[in-house]
């Protein structure tokens, strides 16, 4: 229940940030607000459900888990490729 409750608080606290972000260019506001959605959906299973069935979170997903046995290194520039791939996704639906 408690770590429930922290990472609500810092879910907001990140989306406070993200927003703020949004609106002064210095701060990456976009970075912030996932962060925030990350943590809500640590903290509440039916969000997690719905990221869990989305299929784009889920490609992502499985290709982290498949990163496993990778250096931290590499898990970090994977993290970096899957971002800039899942940003070119997303503008390629609309």
């Amino acid at each position: 229940m408690m770590k429930q409750m922290l990472l609500y608080l810092l879910a907001a606290v990140f989306a406070a940030i993200g927003v703020v972000g949004l609106l002064i260019p210095v701060i990456p506001g976009v970075l912030f607000l996932l962060l925030a959605a990350g943590c809500v959906s640590l903290a509440s299973d039916r969000v997690h459900q719905k990221f869990s069935s989305h299929h784009g979170y889920r490609r992502w997903r499985e290709r982290w888990d498949a990163s496993a046995g990778l250096s931290p290194l590499n898990r970090t520039k994977l993290a970096f490729w899957l971002t800039i791939d899942s940003a070119f996704a997303a503008t390629r639906r609309r």
